[in-house]
């Protein structure tokens, strides 16, 4: 099969910008609670961008890989081909677990016993043909105090499907049954569940923090902060300020930012936007946000931009005992003046990753479903880009030059 591929990293040398275009065998169940899942639709995720450039971060994670490369991905849509003797148990749990609002999937569930539907011939070729699946990608050991008391989201053994191993930009991945996350067909559009990953990370970074009828200050218009302005919203926010910086350097310049995201944002539900490239722009978020709260400060920042530089407005703008969330990966260092910025201001800082295992799952189908998260997705166009997996550089060479928000890539 196909798949898009890395070399493993070497500690003591810069790791290669690129990713590479490469014929591998198709992944196996080797392991009774492991399923095989074609992949129908995969995601570009910053975090593959970020893979793709060859950043230190990245770089640090992947150097423990135990082979000599990796297939990357991590958000993707599939369906069913091949489960393991224990997988079948974890599925059919899954399907008896919830009701999903479709009269096909409810007869078909009514007319069999859970005991009885495990062994049955008819298992696979239902899943296969009503349902869509994807997976939280975070493998978790299940053992640990973090995992034991229902924080398996910072569980200290967790490994990533497409970092430390294969994952989904290629035309078959294997996961943990456990790991699944199944959608009646009709229920979310797949190109959609592509990437609930990505707006799992938003939904967790506004999750950490109270919104509803709070004031949020929204850092970095990439696909996190657009998840997380529309997310915000939904869940009643009161005010939204939101920013990104110009960068002529890779395409995104003022007058872009004030055509096309400056625009979406205020679509998803932002009521101010503010370019920071320049200290005129910080200058004027400073003063909206004095003007608008009262002289008070937003209740809390949500960090999505990945860029130390976006701290400087996030302590210049948040009040007193308000709360910082941090999901963007900065590179490098940053000094802070911990009494002034944090301590004598009481700010609670939490640090986000990935989604809360499954309780951000289950919020996000309610914000896809009965929220209308999903209509407001296509309504604006966040999908820019659908490709055959062939065509992969297109669509890291969009996000890299600002002219994509979503790639989905078809293998």
């Amino acid at each position: 099969m196909k798949a898009i591929i890395k070399k493993r990293p070497a500690l003591d040398q810069e790791w290669y910008q690129g990713l590479s275009l490469a014929e591998k065998p198709e992944p196996q169940v080797t392991k009774p609670n492991e399923v095989k899942l074609k992949v129908k639709y995969a995601a570009i995720c910053g975090t593959d961008v970020s893979i793709y450039k060859g950043t230190e971060a990245l770089k640090n994670s992947m150097s423990s890989l135990k082979t000599p490369e990796v297939t990357i991905g991590h958000e993707f849509c599939g369906e069913l081909v091949e489960m393991g003797e224990d997988a079948r148990q974890q599925i059919v749990d899954l399907l008896y677990s919830r009701h999903f609002h479709n009269q096909k999937v409810s007869d078909f569930l009514s007319g069999h016993q859970p005991a009885d539907l495990i062994e049955s011939s008819d298992l696979l070729p239902f899943i296969k043909d009503n349902f869509y699946l994807t997976a939280e990608m975070h493998i978790v050991c299940g053992r640990c105090y973090q995992c034991l008391i229902g924080e398996g989201h910072v569980c200290r053994h967790t490994f990533i499907k497409g970092l430390h191993q294969d994952g989904a930009f290629a035309e078959f991945v294997v996961v943990p049954a456990e790991n699944l996350v199944l959608f009646a067909k009709g229920e979310i559009p797949p190109e959609i569940i592509a990437f609930m990953d990505a707006i799992g990370n938003a939904v967790h970074t506004v999750q950490s923090t109270e919104v509803a009828g709070k004031s949020v200050l929204i850092l970095g218009l990439g696909i996190q902060g657009l998840m997380a302005i529309a997310v915000a919203k939904k869940l009643g926010a009161a005010k939204i300020f939101v920013t990104d910086a110009a960068d002529p350097g890779r395409g995104l310049t003022s007058e872009k930012l004030e055509r096309t995201k400056f625009p979406l944002a205020k679509n998803l539900g932002a009521d101010y936007c503010f370019d920071v490239a320049s200290e005129e722009g910080s200058q004027a978020l400073a003063q909206t946000i004095h003007k608008e709260t009262g002289q008070t400060g937003v209740d809390a920042v949500l960090e999505m931009s990945g860029s130390y530089r976006a701290f400087n407005d996030a302590f210049k703008n948040i009040r007193m005992g308000g709360t910082l969330a941090l999901l963007g990966l900065p590179s490098g260092q940053l000094p802070v003046d911990f009494s002034k910025e944090i301590i004598f201001k009481g700010v609670t800082i939490k640090g986000v990753i990935g989604r809360r295992i499954f309780d951000t799952w289950e919020l996000m189908r309610s914000l896809l479903t009965q929220g209308g998260l999903s209509e407001e997705i296509l309504k604006n166009k966040i999908i820019t880009h659908q490709l055959p997996l062939a065509r992969f550089e297109e669509g890291f060479k969009a996000l890299l030059s600002g002219d994509g928000l979503k790639v989905i890539l078809c293998p």
